[in-house]
């Protein structure tokens, strides 16, 4: 004969008594917008002057109030964590691309002693484009790509044959346009994190840490 003991439960009415001792969750916590609201209209109403008491009209509005408050404020703690959630994704599957080549719009880049590629877009033709990299002394250098037709156009940033030394460089174009092109460099993904402003942040080779967005295009790891 068995002396094993057996609990009265089993399967899912085990799992349901188990789940029966969790108390429910206050829909409206201590302190939240709604109870504070709530709180505030029941003091309205017991201070209310009994020889001209409130129309009810009034409660119903205050009481339509309060949920729209409330919806609000369960809407904004979604969006919080979808956010969150989204941004987590992200992280997961830029991480995987970590060591891979990217094209970025950036402002400024920073030249050691390889040839820099990258590429801008002409919303128009221009019949004379000239790349400008500032250095860090204010020198200018200018690198004539000549006539150019709408879209995009590829060139490189070579240190030796254009005489710049390292360091960190700032990027504009002439095109004679009022508008001016946006510019991207190829560089190599190194990193990826969540900013304290929620924000993803990616660090590539050559351009620094940029906002996500930047990323125009992946190129794939070299073999």
């Amino acid at each position: 004969m068995s002396n094993s003991i057996q609990s009265p439960y089993s399967g899912n009415d085990a799992a349901g008594a188990r789940g029966s001792d969790t108390p429910a969750p206050n829909a409206n916590p201590e302190g939240s917008p709604a109870d504070l609201f709530a709180k505030l209209l029941d003091a309205q109403i017991r201070n209310q002057n009994p020889l001209e008491p409130m129309d009810s009209s009034q409660f119903v509005t205050q009481l339509m109030m309060m949920q729209q408050t409330q919806a609000m404020n369960d809407v904004a703690v979604l969006t919080n964590q979808n956010l969150a959630t989204t941004s987590s994704m992200l992280v997961v599957a830029l991480g995987s691309q970590v060591g891979a080549a990217v094209m970025a719009k950036a402002d400024s880049i920073e030249i050691g002693d390889e040839t820099v590629k990258g590429r801008l877009a002409l919303e128009n033709g221009a019949s004379n484009v000239t790349v400008v990299l500032t250095g860090p002394d204010g020198e200018q250098h200018r690198i004539d790509l000549g006539e150019q037709p709408k879209g995009d156009v590829n060139f490189e940033i070579d240190p030796q044959k254009h005489g710049l030394p390292p360091g960190k460089y700032e990027v504009k174009v002439e095109t004679g346009a009022k508008t001016e092109p946006a510019v991207e460099f190829r560089g190599t993904l190194e990193g990826v994190r969540v900013a304290a402003d929620g924000k993803v942040r990616v660090r590539v080779a050559g351009i620094g840490e940029i906002d996500v967005a930047s990323i125009t295009s992946f190129m794939g790891r070299s073999v």
